[in-house]
């Protein structure tokens, strides 16, 4: 039973996320280019700069 709830919940959690991927999607379309709907939008700065984040040094002084 243990093993089985584990599953469903494994499950539940990667159709949640494809439901926000894809909502994503639909609401800024210019911004997709990759698969991952959400990738590159963790930056400190949300600058999507992609590179070595100049912000987040200032954020660790």
């Amino acid at each position: 039973m243990t093993a089985l709830l584990s599953i469903a919940i494994v499950v539940g959690l990667m159709l949640i996320w494809a439901f926000v991927q894809d909502r994503w999607k639909k609401t800024f379309p210019e911004d997709t280019v990759n698969d991952d709907a959400l990738a590159g939008r963790s930056d400190c700065g949300n600058c999507g700069c992609g590179g070595t984040c100049v912000n987040r040094a200032h954020l660790t002084d």
